[in-house]
């Protein structure tokens, strides 16, 4: 996708090779961006296909075009991540969120852990941050924004994958992973701490649930800073491991 000014177009309103824009997206193609008719741009539904289209018409609250080219899973990885963050402060739980989407995670769940300082989120700006960072990044799809109330709640809902957890107590490498996680992995489930780690109840927890304990090395990262590397190291090792990306 060479050019990253992409719009996204609820599916609803494709129409055979045909698309219209909600009044949101027109305003800023037309009225921020001042693209003419014409133009060519990219598009995203949302829900993992991407689209190559012609702007033909321009209203006051409506574009109007035609799509060209359509690619399916356009930007998403074969390899399914389910994330788990402790609960952090408002801006640096915005930016964790925001560079998750942009490694390509599949759900996104905020959970209040013991050594969680703020126990809740705002849904509706994190939603937006995801779907700005979705069409910033050229990804098809919005991954989902889950809450729990508590990792217990999460654990019940494991998906059926190795189960990674970052933890500053955590004697093997992150890097290790690339020999112990399946050539055709699917998903994995990963979980990030909040700061202070996580609590020896939680601890406990996930060692019942099988846990792969790993460390992201000798320094102590912010939980956000930890999200970035985690997911990172992690998206190396599936491509590494016979992974690509769709």
């Amino acid at each position: 996708m060479p050019d990253f000014r992409s719009f996204f177009v609820d599916p609803n309103k494709i129409r055979k090779n045909y698309f219209t824009l909600n009044k949101k997206e027109s305003h800023h193609l037309s009225n921020v961006l001042r693209i003419k008719a014409g133009e060519r741009v990219w598009l995203i539904d949302g829900v993992g296909t991407a689209y190559n289209g012609v702007i033909e018409n321009i209203l006051p609250e409506k574009v109007t075009g035609t799509i060209k080219e359509v690619f399916p899973k356009y930007g998403e990885p074969t390899c399914d991540i389910f994330l788990a963050i402790g609960i952090i402060k408002r801006a640096r739980m915005e930016l964790a969120i925001e560079k998750a989407t942009e490694c390509g995670v599949r759900t996104i769940t905020a959970v209040p852990m013991d050594r969680s300082i703020k126990r809740s989120i705002n849904y509706e700006r994190m939603n937006k941050i995801i779907r700005s960072a979705t069409k910033q990044c050229a990804r098809s799809k919005f991954p989902s924004l889950k809450d729990t109330a508590s990792l217990q709640s999460w654990l019940d809902q494991l998906y059926d994958g190795p189960l990674v957890v970052c933890s500053a107590e955590a004697t093997d490498h992150i890097g290790n992973l690339h020999s112990i996680l399946p050539k055709k992995l699917k998903g994995l489930n990963l979980v990030i701490g909040p700061e202070g780690d996580f609590s020896d109840k939680e601890i406990s927890l996930l060692k019942d649930n099988k846990a792969l304990f790993v460390s992201l090395g000798n320094r102590r990262l912010k939980a956000e800073t930890a999200v970035i590397s985690a997911l990172s190291i992690i998206n190396e090792i599936i491509i590494r491991n016979g992974q690509s990306n769709g």
